[in-house]
Protein backbone atom coordinates (compact mmCIF):
# COMPACT_ATOMS: atom_id res chain seq x y z
CA UNK A 1 0.00 0.00 0.00
CA UNK A 2 1.43 3.42 -1.06
CA UNK A 3 0.48 6.61 -1.51
CA UNK A 4 -2.00 8.24 -4.35
CA UNK A 5 0.92 10.00 -5.79
CA UNK A 6 -2.01 12.41 -7.26
CA UNK A 7 1.00 14.94 -7.94
CA UNK A 8 3.46 12.65 -9.21
CA UNK A 9 7.31 13.08 -7.82
CA UNK A 10 6.59 16.60 -7.44
CA UNK A 11 4.14 15.65 -4.51
CA UNK A 12 7.11 13.70 -2.89
CA UNK A 13 9.51 16.86 -3.49
CA UNK A 14 7.01 19.39 -2.43
CA UNK A 15 5.62 17.36 1.04
CA UNK A 16 9.57 16.58 2.13
CA UNK A 17 10.38 20.29 1.20
CA UNK A 18 7.39 21.02 4.05
CA UNK A 19 8.33 18.70 6.60
CA UNK A 20 12.25 20.71 6.13
CA UNK A 21 11.14 23.70 7.14
CA UNK A 22 8.36 23.17 9.59
CA UNK A 23 11.38 21.67 11.42
CA UNK A 24 11.42 24.07 14.19
CA UNK A 25 8.69 26.13 12.88
CA UNK A 26 4.87 26.48 13.29
CA UNK A 27 2.77 24.84 10.07
CA UNK A 28 1.11 28.08 9.83
CA UNK A 29 4.18 29.82 9.24
CA UNK A 30 5.06 27.72 6.64
CA UNK A 31 1.56 27.51 4.85
CA UNK A 32 1.90 31.84 4.61
CA UNK A 33 4.88 31.18 2.92
CA UNK A 34 4.19 28.10 0.58
CA UNK A 35 2.74 29.96 -2.38
CA UNK A 36 6.16 31.96 -2.36
CA UNK A 37 8.00 28.34 -2.21
CA UNK A 38 5.86 26.86 -4.96
CA UNK A 39 6.80 29.75 -7.23
CA UNK A 40 10.68 29.67 -6.67
CA UNK A 41 10.59 25.95 -7.45
CA UNK A 42 8.77 26.12 -10.16
CA UNK A 43 5.40 23.47 -8.50
CA UNK A 44 7.93 21.19 -6.80
CA UNK A 45 8.98 20.27 -10.70
CA UNK A 46 11.57 17.88 -10.03
CA UNK A 47 14.18 18.24 -12.92
CA UNK A 48 13.70 22.25 -12.62
CA UNK A 49 14.70 22.43 -9.07
CA UNK A 50 17.46 19.51 -9.37
CA UNK A 51 18.81 21.81 -12.23
CA UNK A 52 19.28 24.72 -9.94
CA UNK A 53 22.72 26.41 -9.42
CA UNK A 54 24.67 27.66 -5.87
CA UNK A 55 24.05 31.13 -7.24
CA UNK A 56 19.81 29.79 -7.32
CA UNK A 57 20.22 28.96 -3.48
CA UNK A 58 21.98 31.97 -2.76
CA UNK A 59 19.49 34.65 -4.11
CA UNK A 60 16.72 32.32 -2.81
CA UNK A 61 18.36 32.94 0.18
CA UNK A 62 17.42 36.81 0.20
CA UNK A 63 13.94 36.20 -1.26
CA UNK A 64 11.34 37.68 1.28
CA UNK A 65 8.92 35.12 -0.40
CA UNK A 66 10.58 31.88 0.96
CA UNK A 67 11.82 30.71 4.49
CA UNK A 68 15.53 32.41 3.99
CA UNK A 69 17.02 29.22 5.34
CA UNK A 70 20.15 28.81 2.72
CA UNK A 71 21.49 25.64 4.39
CA UNK A 72 17.60 24.11 3.97
CA UNK A 73 17.15 25.76 0.45
CA UNK A 74 20.34 23.91 -0.77
CA UNK A 75 19.10 20.77 0.97
CA UNK A 76 15.93 21.16 -1.18
CA UNK A 77 17.93 20.93 -4.42
CA UNK A 78 19.96 18.29 -3.43
CA UNK A 79 17.11 16.36 -2.64
CA UNK A 80 15.85 16.59 -6.00
CA UNK A 81 18.71 15.53 -7.50
CA UNK A 82 18.25 12.35 -5.58
CA UNK A 83 14.81 11.84 -6.47
CA UNK A 84 15.61 12.08 -10.03
CA UNK A 85 18.03 9.70 -10.11
CA UNK A 86 15.73 7.34 -7.99
CA UNK A 87 13.04 8.03 -10.73
CA UNK A 88 15.31 7.12 -13.36
CA UNK A 89 16.84 4.02 -12.43
CA UNK A 90 12.89 3.06 -10.64
CA UNK A 91 10.81 4.68 -13.16
CA UNK A 92 9.14 6.90 -10.68
CA UNK A 93 9.94 8.42 -6.97
CA UNK A 94 6.85 6.70 -6.41
CA UNK A 95 7.64 3.13 -7.05
CA UNK A 96 10.85 3.41 -5.14
CA UNK A 97 9.07 4.15 -2.32
CA UNK A 98 6.69 1.78 -2.99
CA UNK A 99 9.31 -0.58 -2.79
CA UNK A 100 11.10 0.48 0.23
CA UNK A 101 7.46 0.30 2.00
CA UNK A 102 6.60 -2.98 0.16
CA UNK A 103 9.74 -5.08 1.46
CA UNK A 104 10.25 -3.56 4.95
CA UNK A 105 7.55 -1.67 6.21
CA UNK A 106 7.50 2.12 7.14
CA UNK A 107 10.17 2.00 9.59
CA UNK A 108 12.64 0.28 6.77
CA UNK A 109 11.66 2.85 4.42
CA UNK A 110 12.16 5.82 6.87
CA UNK A 111 15.24 4.79 7.75
CA UNK A 112 16.29 4.59 3.61
CA UNK A 113 14.70 7.95 3.02
CA UNK A 114 16.43 9.12 6.24
CA UNK A 115 20.35 8.37 5.01
CA UNK A 116 19.86 8.98 1.52
CA UNK A 117 18.58 12.59 2.02
CA UNK A 118 19.21 15.82 3.20
CA UNK A 119 17.73 17.68 6.02
CA UNK A 120 15.37 14.40 6.96
CA UNK A 121 15.73 12.31 9.97
CA UNK A 122 13.88 9.05 10.52
CA UNK A 123 11.42 10.46 12.16
CA UNK A 124 11.01 13.29 9.54
CA UNK A 125 11.00 10.41 6.51
CA UNK A 126 8.00 8.80 8.72
CA UNK A 127 6.35 11.94 8.34
CA UNK A 128 6.87 12.16 4.70
CA UNK A 129 5.73 8.73 4.40
CA UNK A 130 2.77 9.65 6.70
CA UNK A 131 2.37 13.38 4.35
CA UNK A 132 2.46 11.27 1.16
CA UNK A 133 -0.22 8.37 2.32
CA UNK A 134 1.71 5.43 3.52
CA UNK A 135 0.40 3.81 6.54
CA UNK A 136 2.80 4.14 9.18
CA UNK A 137 0.54 2.74 12.14
CA UNK A 138 -0.69 5.19 14.76
CA UNK A 139 0.06 8.85 14.82
CA UNK A 140 -0.63 11.13 17.22
CA UNK A 141 -2.75 14.65 16.73
CA UNK A 142 -0.22 16.57 16.62
CA UNK A 143 1.43 14.74 13.81
CA UNK A 144 -2.11 14.69 11.50
CA UNK A 145 -1.96 18.43 12.63
CA UNK A 146 1.22 19.29 11.70
CA UNK A 147 1.74 17.04 8.55
CA UNK A 148 -1.68 15.49 7.54
CA UNK A 149 -3.33 16.80 4.56
CA UNK A 150 -3.62 20.67 4.66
Amino acid sequence: MGASGTGGDASYLEAVTKIIFMGGLNRQVVENKWPGFLDAFKGFDVGFVADMTPEDVERLASDDRVIKYKAKLAAVVTNAGAMQDLAQEHGSFKAYVDQLYDEGGADAAAASLAKDFSYVSEDGARNWLYATGYDVGEVCEKTREKYGPA
